[in-house]
Order: C-alpha cells, then sequence, then structure tokens
C-alpha cells in the first residue's frame, strides 16, 4: 500500500473516493446523493486519493473506515464516490492531505462556505461523482 511512497503534493486530475457508508446516500438508479458529500460539524469531508493505489487497496481502505464508524453508528460498506480534485477546486473548496497511520492518501475537502450554501455545493460533488461504483463481489 502507500505507506512506503512518500506522497507529492495534491495535484488537479488526481482521483479522490468518497466511501458510501450508508445505504440511503445511493438512489435507486445508483446515482449519488448530495447527502454523501455534506461536510460534518469540523467541515471536513473525509476522502481517500487513489495515488499509487490499487483497487482491491482502494477497497481495503473502504472497509476498514466503514469498520471504524460501525463502532458508533450502524454502517457499512455500500460502494464509492469517486470524483477528481478539479471538480472539487471548481465548487471553491479545497482538497488537503491529511494522513492517518492506517491511511497515508486520507485527506479532506475543507473550505466550505456558511451552511446556507453547503446543500448545494454538496449537490454539485454529487453529480459530478455520477453514478455509485459497488464494492467487488466476494468483497
Amino acid at each position: 500500500m502507500s505507506k512506503e511512497i512518500p506522497l507529492p503534493a495534491i495535484w488537479e486530475g488526481e482521483w479522490l473516493a468518497r466511501f458510501i457508508t450508508v445505504e440511503w446516500w445511493i438512489r435507486s438508479d445508483k446515482t449519488i446523493r448530495q447527502d454523501a458529500f455534506v461536510p460534518p460539524k469540523d467541515l471536513c469531508l473525509s476522502v481517500t486519493r487513489h495515488l499509487h493505489l490499487s483497487e482491491a487497496d482502494i477497497w481495503k481502505i473502504g472497509r476498514d473506515v466503514a469498520n471504524k464508524i460501525a463502532v458508533k453508528r450502524k454502517a457499512d460498506l455500500y460502494g464509492r464516490a469517486d470524483l477528481r480534485v478539479h471538480q472539487v477546486s471548481a465548487q471553491n473548496l479545497k482538497t488537503e492531505a491529511a494522513p492517518l497511520s492506517d491511511n497515508s492518501n486520507h485527506a479532506h475537502i475543507t473550505g466550505w462556505p456558511e451552511k446556507s450554501a453547503r446543500k448545494n455545493i454538496a449537490q454539485r460533488l454529487a453529480a459530478a461523482a455520477g453514478k455509485c461504483i459497488p464494492v467487488p463481489k466476494g468483497g
């Protein structure tokens, strides 16, 4: 995994994964609801950079994320929403590296405006992400 490779600065063309840990964040047509991109109270929305990770590595991190959340509330890994950094920047938001001991590719989407504007931005990020990428069979 990425622990051994020093990561470069985040660049505009880079892919990010937002793990879907709430089933109703996915519509019946498999598009992502805005709720998946509404920031938490600290305004640091967690994502994982794809950089230097295989698909298997990305899904392992997703399972780990879901398991950590499940300690606090009901959560499972239902899929992921991928988008590029430039799609985040287009909303006047920033993507900042925020490595964790078990996920050196962890990052935050920051720079959120006042609360009244966040829902609209979350809608645009969800639209940019498109359809949910489902968890692979058997894993």
